[in-house]
């Protein structure tokens, strides 16, 4: 004891010193952002008053770029000077979070410190405290006591760790610290997972664990897929390896804006917008499938969410509807219709485009025959249909251009043979001229523009075409059913989730993409919940980027999944160096939550419970609906007593969830989480289970869970994700008969 106090006092000391290098580097920063704001606002206005805001001159715009790229220098620049204060204003609550000694081989002991952003003598170059994302800071991760190495921009380092401490700062002071080996990492979890959940997820840079730095770190695979049961931290991981690209740069070319995520929803991504921040760095954009759609349709098109297709899944009573919808989903956004569509735009191109001959002036300026024939040579340059067709379009309308003047000539011929019109002869020239340009301009699109909506709606609604062009392809048995649904939902005003992800695919195989040149990482969310066409789709919007692919195969909804679905995402993908890692081991939930969640998880993916023990997960039986109400109110009261502020009552569909808040919303102080309403995960939650997934609350209730509500393999997928929400209390309430997939009772639960 005497010894930590010795050890204790040298660590305030020298917490201490550091405070006050961060305070001096702090106030020097901000001297320097009041002379960088002071120049800035005067070379603005000097720009300004001393250049053209519009001209049609050359040279005068010369001028004024001329201001504009070193004033675009020093707003980096001056943007730079506010990131560092930020990071030091981080630094003076908690500088830093470990302490290794790490002795390399042939050199002296080190004592490094390691926090979430460097801090360096500016003028001896001195490091006092290492990035958590620094080469050095990996041993902190990997290693317990003795030989440790890491991997340096000139080679592996090796040596020997003699101490690894964690500390506990809080408002600039030592709370407390652990000297341990390996296991000081799960004091720290358990820690950390005993306290209450926050309304936004938070960074993890203290407890990371070995498997997930080996994720968060590797540069090396252009397809990193990670495969990581409920809790195991994935999607955080996920967020501190764009952290950790974005500090290190891949070589000084990768930032913020070459980084794009692809979440679920936007209360997905409004859930963990604070991660990057916390880590000193800006937020990536996060887009969602619809978004990429609407992006690309120019918001032309109307169409339905993805939640609400499944909502519509899982609330409908008609067994035959549920069931054909599932199929026709699965079918439609399969490899297979993939095949079919590929098949189907190539027979189009040779097939069914209307070429026609174009005349002007009284000659035929592009023969169809030829037409084609150039646009099938064009295809050796693998240029998309789209580009193809507009590059002929444009070649037409250059040469009905230069052929303008001989016709304008025998138009005004043609107009002064009448005597009324003598003095109009130049002005109703050109405005037939015009008119006949149009005309002729319409004709030329009637074949060199493609309406991708009636592609799909004629693939769609011609049976015989289909069956030609899917000839050799392996369909399902209720394929009529299918088409006669796709071809009724290709009527409607608002178009489905399904039908608009197979239209968006179509649209990029004709046309390419061209939104998204400048990304280089893409990082998919929830990747059990995409099928083939969505990663056909992020192939063509991002296909020089690199992947980080995660999921959950138990956490799919409207499908079952298997570890297949990864392999189908290799394939797609075609990445020249991929990988998949299995992260096995849960974290979120109590050892008793963890070990009940099991009964409802695939039975051949192993998942490791981490040894945080609490209370039992509760299964109430209840006579009536009634009751089952007045125990939501009654287990709500009792999670408020006992401290808990997140609190979530989770329905299976929104329907319920809509009419649970109607009935007792107000008297849990409720919010009901919908498509519309993001801000209230801090508080009790009534919300269904597909927008719970990638939450996590203190408590769950999960509502209703009786034999008529969850009976087949997916609802034991949706109970698995209800489970998996709760980090400390989980109950489960029902009236009527219990349902099929939850266990009689709690027995090997200890």
């Amino acid at each position: 004891m005497d010894n930590y106090q010795e050890q204790f006092v040298s660590e305030k000391n020298y917490l201490g010193r550091i405070k006050e290098i961060i305070k001096n580097q702090l106030s020097a920063e901000i001297d320097r952002l009041k002379n960088k704001k002071g120049q800035l606002i005067a070379d603005r206005k000097d720009m300004y008053e001393n250049t053209t805001h519009y001209s049609n001159d050359f040279e005068k715009l010369s001028d004024a770029i001329q201001y504009l790229n070193p004033i675009e220098v020093q707003t980096y620049d001056y943007e730079a000077t506010e990131a560092r204060i930020r990071k030091y204003d981080r630094m003076q609550q908690s500088p830093y979070f470990a302490r290794i000694d790490f002795t390399e081989d042939g050199f002296d002991k080190e004592n490094i410190y390691i926090g979430l952003g460097n801090l360096t003598d500016e003028k001896t170059r001195q490091t006092y405290i290492c990035d958590w994302r620094a080469p050095i800071s990996s041993i902190f991760y990997r290693f317990g006591l003795g030989k440790a190495s890491y991997k340096a921009p000139y080679g592996i380092i090796e040596g020997e760790v003699s101490l690894k401490r964690q500390f506990e700062i809080k408002k600039g002071e030592i709370q407390y610290f652990f000297d341990s080996s390996m296991t000081i990492m799960d004091d720290m979890l358990k820690q950390a997972l005993s306290q209450n959940a926050s309304a936004k997820m938070k960074s993890i840079v203290e407890t990371i664990q070995k498997e997930q730095d080996i994720i968060i770190r590797d540069i090396e695979n252009d397809l990193l897929m990670v495969q990581g049961v409920a809790g195991s931290g994935k999607t955080s991981v996920a967020l501190h390896r764009v952290a950790y690209l974005m500090y290190h740069g891949l070589t000084g070319n990768l930032s913020s804006n070459n980084i794009i995520l692809i979440t679920p929803n936007n209360l997905f991504e409004k859930y963990i917008d604070s991660v990057l921040p916390e880590l000193g760095e800006k937020n990536i954009q996060a887009l969602t499938m619809e978004e990429i759609f609407n992006n690309t349709f120019e918001e032309k098109i109307e169409i339905a969410n993805r939640n609400t297709l499944i909502e519509e899944i899982i609330s409908t009573k008609d067994i035959n509807k549920k069931n054909l919808i599932k199929s026709s989903m699965e079918f439609i956004l399969s490899k297979e219709f993939l095949f079919i569509i590929e098949r189907y735009l190539k027979y189009f191109e040779h097939r069914m485009i209307d070429f026609r001959d174009i005349y002007y002036n009284g000659e035929c300026i592009a023969n169809r025959h030829l037409t084609k024939a150039e646009l099938l040579k064009q295809n050796e340059i693998l240029l998309p249909l789209e580009k193809r067709l507009e590059t002929i379009e444009k070649r037409i309308m250059i040469k009905i251009h230069e052929l303008r003047k001989h016709r304008i000539v025998k138009l005004e011929k043609f107009i002064a043979e009448y005597p009324e019109h003598i003095y109009e002869v130049k002005t109703l020239t050109r405005l037939l001229s015009l008119k006949e340009n149009a005309a002729i301009k319409r004709e030329v699109m009637k074949f060199s523009r493609v309406d991708v909506m009636v592609l799909y709606k004629r693939l769609a609604g011609d049976r015989n075409l289909f069956y030609r062009i899917a000839e050799g392809i392996g369909l399902p048995e209720n394929i009529e059913e299918i088409m006669n649904h796709v071809s009724r939902g290709l009527q409607k005003p608002v178009l489905s989730y399904d039908n608009a992800m197979v239209l968006l695919a179509m649209k990029l195989m004709l046309g390419g993409c061209e939104h998204y040149k400048e990304i280089k990482q893409v990082v998919v969310d929830e990747a059990q919940d995409y099928y083939p066409v969505h990663y056909d789709i992020l192939k063509r919007c991002f296909g020089n980027a690199k992947f980080t692919v995660l999921g959950d195969i138990n956490q799919t909804i409207e499908k079952t999944a298997d570890l297949s679905v990864y392999s189908d995402i290799r394939q797609i993908l075609n990445k020249k160096r991929s990988t998949t890692i299995m992260l096995n081991k849960s974290f979120r939930c109590s050892y008793e939550i963890n070990q009940f969640s099991s009964h409802f998880s695939d039975r051949h993916l192993e998942v490791e419970s981490f040894e945080r023990h609490e209370s039992l997960p509760e299964i109430v039986s209840t006579e009536s609906g009634g009751q089952m109400k007045e125990y939501a109110v009654s287990m709500v009261s009792k999670y408020r007593t006992e401290g808990f502020q997140s609190i979530a009552v989770i329905c299976k569909s929104m329907t319920g969830a809509e009419q649970l808040y109607r009935k007792i919303g107000s008297k849990l102080g409720a919010a009901l989480i919908n498509t519309y309403s993001f801000d209230t995960i801090n508080k009790v939650t009534i919300l269904p289970v597909y927008m719970a997934k990638g939450l996590e609350f203190d408590a769950v209730l999960v509502y209703d869970a009786n034999d008529e509500m969850y009976w087949d393999a997916e609802d034991r997928q949706l109970l698995y994700i209800c489970c998996t929400r709760a980090l400390h209390r989980l109950s489960i309430v029902y009236s009527g008969k219990k349902s099929r997939l939850i266990p009689d009772n709690l027995n090997g639960i200890e």
